[in-house]
């Protein structure tokens, strides 16, 4: 028996093919495995046959005398035997892509600087993008780029806190200040802490006196900053358990030892911790009222809004901003039917209603719309509301309601946001009625007293933009003067300013496409706003200059959004310099790879070529400027430098590539040249991380139960209102007009076998596995039809560029481990895989062969035994 199994199991090519058949009977399998198990535990020990030999020996000491040296001799020769055919038996559930022929990583590059590129831009997409998101999505992606590059953990390690140094550096004004001192002292932890739980503190330790070496790095922070911010990053790593008291101390000293001038004292480093340590308080201070708001919560709410950004960076970076916005949507709508009628609960009521409105406009604003709603409001067929362009998921409900808030709706259909300003045309309440705009017009001209007109807070909201709309009617009619109109605008904002920002919303909307620089008087009128002076009544719980510089925050970043101005530069760039998108986003990604990162400055270029040209046009171009270089280090670092960019709305750039760029490069034969080595390695490279992006994004998806009641679990760009949503245009909708890809995707594989010119075209162009439907989502479907592309290539049986990009597009898949390359190849034509196992190295057909073998489709692990038969020969 031993003798058997050794023959069996000695040979790879016999151990490989055990390894795909063991799939066609599992039942078998399951069986050999458990003998296996057995002869294992008999054998187990520290070196093999240790507990095997004191077996034998224990048996043989049982025999009488005259037999125990024949036996003996026997009982030896057994115990070689079976340790050989055991060790030969433990090889075959183990047998994997042996990796001969796939391509190896630079180990020069992470010397270089290079594998710190892409980290650097996903290090900054984290902080001024995402920093609401869940940490695991980014420690999905950071474990699978350390994957890919084979680079080490301390590297990783040294690369993040690297990258959060530059983006302090980067900062230029106090939002940027507040929100990377948040990232690098609250989330960067976080991100350690899941990355370390399969590692130990030294990894870290090594990874941070690497970064120590940056000398000049960390002093700049410190210089620019006033602060010794590595002594604070230091202590919040031992507070997390990351780092031992001794090792924070040790790595302290090495930084003041290597420091080239003393730290400048300064508490600044600390508001962002101390912010961190208040927040637990703030947030139960903050529990929704049941009947009556209680006399205390305007000194709850005083200092909030004298830190309210530094309070909101706090709980952004430690994912508790949606629960902080839903405690102030609670306040919002438990203050909004309140009517001011001189009370001073009233007051103190229709107070706590403005400032939870201006609150949440800030929010809305600096973090997106999604962390204030309750995700049950969706777009017209005109895409007329942003929500049907930002996250689509169902979302929990921020109030223990059915219903949507006031402000929900408003900030949905009404407040402008980075897309541009809305179009105003749903009413938010019913019917409007003359006789109170009347009224209002009357208080505000006035500058009457709002308890006079007996209205709600969500009332006046509702009505002050027919005021503001009236208003500036009479005034384009030359029936009143500026004087009137500011003095209307001084009323709307004399006592509740959140009426302030909805009159601004609205002029904003009625403004579209009105040039600002011009004698626009709806403009004119919007200034006002900006320009109108807070003032304090007598008696008073809330302090208008605060709530005014609120809501004169808020309306220029309306301002901002709705004119396209990038607030950096001042000024739209395109528009200033007329370039074109080309040269623009040429100078953006030659900036990237010269400087290795994404700056605030340089992410707004992007971002405005992002909204004017589209994914597909983004996708195109950022492929030309890869297929410009020719060094290979140029080309890698390009390579860096666009995966990074592919983060910002990876799933709809991949599928742009997938489906538009590649086959246009690999069908034109003008373009054969662009895609040779080293350039066309390159382009597969970055093809297949790009895939293995967008499926580990997915699959971390899938694999979390919560993830659907979870919004930040699915990163996602922004897209102009009216971009068609991933395959959503007539075009390339599945349903709507005849597919070749849909019926060979739908044929069984028991058809393939009738007889017939049909079957015998669909048993070789049909997918080694016919996915299920819930498989068949755009990024699947673009992995098909490239897989297709890719079958008609090889079936003209020639050697030229476009194969050798084929053959180096599955070498650097099969480099990405089973899960990704298993999901990618299922979609492989069996025509596709004769031909590779007929023309490809021998080495190369075990790697892919064993790939192949692991799908659970018949016809694939036939193909895979075919190919190691033929392999012999």
């Amino acid at each position: 028996m031993c003798e058997l199994l050794y023959a069996i199991c000695s040979k790879d090519q016999t151990r490989m093919l055990l390894f795909v058949a063991r799939l066609e009977d599992e039942a078998l399998w399951s069986q050999l495995d458990v003998e296996i198990s057995s002869v294992m535990t008999i054998a187990a020990g520290t070196k093999p046959g240790n507990h095997l030999e004191q077996y034998l020996n224990r048996s043989i000491q049982q025999l009488s005398p005259g037999y125990r040296k024949d036996d003996k001799e026997r009982a030896e020769t057994l115990k070689i035997k079976l340790e050989r055919a055991l060790d030969s038996a433990l090889k075959v559930p183990n047998c994997t892509c042996l990796g001969k022929y796939l391509p190896s990583t630079n180990s020069m590059e992470y010397k270089t600087g290079y594998s710190n590129c892409y980290l650097n831009i996903m290090i900054f997409i984290e902080t001024h993008l995402t920093i609401t998101h869940d940490p695991q999505l980014l420690v999905d992606q950071i474990l699978l780029y350390e994957k890919l590059q084979n680079i080490s953990r301390k590297q990783t390690y040294a690369s993040l806190c690297q990258g959060a140094l530059l983006g302090l550096v980067d900062s230029s004004v106090n939002s940027d200040h507040t929100r990377t001192f948040a990232f690098f002292f609250l989330k960067l932890p976080q991100i350690l802490a899941y990355m370390k739980h399969d590692d130990s503190n030294s990894a870290l330790c090594l990874g941070l006196e690497d970064l120590l070496k940056y000398v000049s790095l960390i002093d700049s922070v410190d210089r620019k900053h006033k602060c010794d911010c590595l002594q604070e990053f230091l202590s919040q790593l031992v507070k997390s358990d990351l780092l031992t008291e001794s090792q924070a101390i040790d790595l302290n000293a090495k930084r003041q030892s290597s420091r080239h001038a003393p730290a400048e004292p300064s508490q600044q480093q600390h508001l962002v911790i101390q912010a961190n340590s208040t927040l637990p308080n703030i947030l139960t201070s903050l529990e929704a009222p049941d009947k009556s708001i209680p006399d205390e919560m305007p000194n709850v709410f005083h200092p909030l809004m004298k830190s309210f950004q530094l309070i909101a960076a706090t709980t952004a970076a430690t994912n508790q901003l949606k629960t902080f916005s839903g405690k102030l949507i609670s306040f919002n709508e438990a203050t909004k039917p309140t009517v001011v009628d001189g009370s001073k609960q009233s007051h103190v009521q229709g107070a706590l209603y403005d400032v939870t409105f201006l609150m949440l406009c800030l929010i809305s604003q600096e973090y997106g719309i999604e962390l204030v709603n309750t995700g049950q409001f969706q777009a017209d067929s005109f895409g007329r509301s942003s929500l049907g362009y930002q996250w689509l998921f169902n979302q929990q409900m921020v109030l223990n309601n059915e219903e949507e808030s006031y402000f929900e709706r408003w900030a949905q259909q009404c407040l402008p946001d980075e897309l541009g300003a809305k179009p105003m045309y749903l009413p938010l309440n019913g019917q409007t009625e003359q006789p109170k705009i009347d009224q209002l017009v009357q208080l505000f001209y006035n500058n009457g007293d709002i308890q006079t007109v007996q209205m709600g807070c969500e009332e006046l909201c509702h009505y002050v933009p027919n005021v503001v709309e009236q208003t500036l009617a009479a005034w384009e009619h030359d029936y009143i003067g500026k004087e009137e109109v500011q003095k209307v605008a001084d009323g709307i904002c004399s006592e509740m300013f959140s009426l302030g920002v909805c009159s601004a919303a609205w002029l904003c909307s009625n403004a579209v496409g009105v040039d600002a620089s011009g004698d626009s008087k709806v403009w004119a009128f919007f200034d006002m706003f900006l320009e109108s002076k807070a003032t304090q009544k007598p008696g008073f719980h809330f302090n208008n200059t605060e709530r005014a510089s609120m809501m004169v925050s808020i309306i220029e970043k309306m301002k901002s959004h709705s004119l396209g101005k990038i607030q950096d530069s001042g000024s739209n760039p395109a528009l200033a310099s007329k370039e074109s998108c080309s040269s623009m986003f040429s100078k953006a990604f030659q900036e990237i790879m010269d400087m290795r990162i994404l700056t605030k400055v340089v992410q707004k270029r992007l971002e405005m070529i992002f909204n004017m040209s589209g994914v597909t046009w983004i996708c195109w171009s950022m492929i030309g400027e890869l297929l410009k270089l020719n060094r290979r280090d140029d080309l890698s670092l390009a390579v860096q430098a666009a995966y990074g960019i592919f983060q910002v709305d990876n799933e709809q750039l991949t599928i742009a590539l997938l489906r538009r760029v590649l086959p246009r490069l690999l069908s034109d034969p003008s373009h054969n040249s662009h895609i040779t080595d080293p350039r066309g390695r390159s382009l597969a490279k970055l093809t297949v991380w790009c895939i293995a992006s967008s499926l580990t994004t997915q699959n971390s998806y899938r694999a979390d139960p919560k993830a659907k009641e979870n919004p930040l679990r699915i990163r996602k760009r922004k897209r102009v209102r009216g971009e068609p949503d991933r395959d959503s245009s007539s075009t390339l909708r599945e349903d709507n007009r005849p597919s070749k890809l849909r019926r060979l995707l739908s044929i069984p594989e028991d058809e393939n076998a009738s007889s017939g010119l049909n079957s015998a075209l669909a048993a070789t162009t049909s997918p080694l596995l016919v996915p299920q439907s819930s498989q068949l989502e755009p990024l699947y479907k673009a992995i098909a039809s490239l897989m297709q592309l890719f079958a008609s290539i090889l079936s003209d049986n020639g050697q030229n560029s476009r194969t050798e990009f084929i053959y180096a597009f599955l070498q650097e898949l099969l480099a990405c481990g089973d899960a990704v390359s298993s999901s990618v190849l299922q979609f492989m034509p069996v025509s596709m895989a004769n031909h590779l196992f007929s023309t490809i190295n021998k080495n190369f057909i075990q790697d892919l062969a064993l790939a192949i073998g692991q799908l659970e489709s018949v016809v694939a692990r036939r193909q895979a035994a075919r190919a190691l038969c033929i392999m012999e020969r």
